[in-house]
């Protein structure tokens, strides 16, 4: 913001809001030892310290300078504060009504509102603030300007070397933290070709939701099955577009800062930690199934809180102060978020609490100080080979998981009919198998009297699969299960289950197993998607057993085309 001059010593004028300034000065000084200067001068003092993330800059003013000088220099403040990180507050020492008046037109715009504090000293040394953010500090040392005297020649000339060195390892840290960011390249595209993959098989999988379920998504039930591949997978895939990216922008802001910082290794190896935190989180302790790289992202964000609060030297003072003001800002906003409906917190925890804690004991250890690097990969004093290992295994660990979810959860598996798993129907005496993917989600609910058995979901399965019996008065005789189809069949040729549902083709009556059963399809929309109802009804003993299977249209899977046939043939009394 100030040109930055040859340290001199400053002949002090006579000017009494310039000795009244100085007088703030010497008061600033006494209650924060810490401060010191990057320019002093009759027209301004800049003062920084490494105490408190705020800069103060002291304005000597007069009312002449209310006309001209004062709103030129108010406007270059305020135009600069937009690339500025840290909080700025403008001190105007002396003057009348049109000083406060200047500073009140200054503060109008909302780059001012949000970042510039505004305060006034008058010419009997009286303290007001005028707009903007508050700043204790400037209150209490405003309240000693009468007794405190100016600060020596001595002094200042101190506070400027060290302002000016502090300044100087700031500028050299920023630099370096300018560097490239191959690992967080790296994951950005590992997760876009992942959900392209996705996107690509939705068609051949049932839709986008089972393409994702299939090839990575974690849950209890996966993962206990032997399935630890999905701990890895399931943070390289997302649930939307904006799912993505929204992560992804999160991921790149992050990365930037961290990975310079910490190195591309040690990088990769919080990246990998953070995500099979929040993926071990949610899958023992969520509910459902989860997806996403928000608890990888969520380690990174409390990653970068450790690096502020724990810095051992990596980062010059100046620089962490200036972090400090925002560090826990992205913090408080991601945990409102966490709990919005269809938000993973468990992930977002989990990961956020791994990130912290491996970030803080470990990860910032045996770090070059920014300032000192020469190049982007002089991060470490020595070569560390036991790291280099770590954040191989870290890598592969992540690239294998991925690579698993396409083998064992590609579209080619969906071209096959799928395994199957009896499930007992309890309080009906029936058993049956469905898909041994679809009992990992079983549902029961009552609709009147009558018990509802459900397998999959809409939105996570190739097919929904519902089962519904109705006791009959009796067990039929053969001939009678034929008039009972023909009347099943005669029905559902007239009739739908609502008014939005179409009938696709003629019901017709089949010989499925040992039994007839008869068989429907309807076009009908479930939360504005168009799905494809296949029923079937067939008498078992006393019951009249109907299987539904709902599919997105056109999405379902080659191997599931005769799902219902097989449901139906498997039905056994137990």
């Amino acid at each position: 913001m100030m040109s930055e001059e040859r340290i001199e010593e400053v002949e002090l004028a006579t000017d009494p809001s310039v000795v009244r300034r100085d007088r703030l000065l010497g008061a600033i000084f006494a209650e924060d030892p810490e401060s010191c200067l990057l320019q002093h001068g009759p027209v301004a003092s800049h003062v920084v310290t490494t105490s408190a993330p705020p800069q103060i800059l002291l304005l000597p003013t007069r009312d002449r300078d209310a006309m001209d000088r004062l709103p030129k220099l108010l406007a270059q403040i305020v135009g600069a504060s937009q690339q500025a990180p840290v909080p700025t507050h403008v001190v105007a020492v002396g003057g009348g009504t049109e000083v406060v008046n200047a500073l009140r037109r200054a503060s109008t715009s909302d780059a001012a509102a949000r970042k510039l504090g505004f305060h006034y000293v008058d010419d009997a040394s009286r303290y007001a603030h005028v707009s903007g953010p508050k700043l204790a500090l400037l209150e209490h040392a405003a309240e000693k300007i009468r007794g405190t005297e100016p600060p020596t020649h001595e002094r200042i000339h101190e506070a400027l070397v060290k302002g000016r060195d502090l300044a100087r390892r700031d500028q050299r840290a920023l630099a370096q933290l300018r560097g490239r960011t191959p690992a967080t390249f790296g994951l950005i595209a590992a997760c876009a070709v992942v959900g392209a993959l996705a996107v690509m098989w939705e068609g051949r999988m049932g839709g986008y939701s089972p393409a994702i379920l299939s090839i990575g998504a974690t849950s209890k039930l996966f993962v206990s099955d032997g399935e630890v591949w999905r701990l890895f997978a399931s943070t390289f895939l997302h649930a939307s577009k904006s799912h993505f990216a929204m992560n992804m922008f999160a991921l790149w802001t992050l990365g930037v800062m961290l990975e310079p910082i910490l190195g591309w290794r040690r990088f990769l190896v919080l990246y990998g930690l953070s995500g099979l935190g929040g993926a071990l989180a949610t899958t023992f302790l969520g509910k459902g199934w989860s997806i996403g790289a928000s608890g990888a992202i969520w380690g990174l964000m409390t990653a970068g809180l450790a690096v502020v609060l724990f810095p051992r030297g990596v980062l010059p003072p100046l620089l962490i102060t200036r972090l400090k003001q925002n560090a826990w800002r992205p913090l408080a906003l991601n945990v409102l978020i966490s709990f919005l409906p269809s938000v993973d917190y468990v992930a977002h925890f989990g990961g956020g609490i791994v990130g912290f804690v491996v970030t803080a004991l470990f990860l910032v250890r045996g770090l070059k100080p920014v300032e000192e690097r020469v190049d982007a990969g002089d991060v470490e004093p020595s070569p560390r080979p036991l790291l280099s290992a770590f954040a191989v295994i870290a890598g592969g660990a992540m690239l294998a998981s991925v690579a698993a979810g396409v083998v064992y959860g590609g579209p080619w598996t969906m071209e096959v009919p799928p395994a199957m798993t009896r499930k007992a129907l309890p309080d009906l005496g029936l058993s049956v198998e469905v898909p041994a993917l679809l009992a990992k989600f079983p549902g029961t609910e009552k609709r009147g009297k009558t018990p509802l058995f459900t397998y999959g979901g809409l939105d996570a399965t190739p097919v929904y699969i519902e089962i519904l019996a109705v006791d009959l008065e009796r067990a039929l005789l053969p001939e009678e299960v034929d008039v009972f189809m023909e009347d099943a069949r005669s029905q559902a040729d007239t009739g739908a289950p609502n008014d939005e549902a179409v009938r696709l083709g003629k019901a017709r009556i089949e010989t499925v197993g040992a039994r007839k059963a008869m068989f429907v399809e309807r076009e009908l929309k479930i939360d504005r998607e168009p799905y494809v109802l296949r029923e079937a009804i067939v008498v078992v003993g006393t019951r009249e057993v109907n299987v539904r299977g709902y599919a997105r249209k056109g999405k379902r899977p080659v191997g599931w085309k005769d799902l219902e046939e097989k449901v139906v043939a498997s039905i056994e009394e137990r």
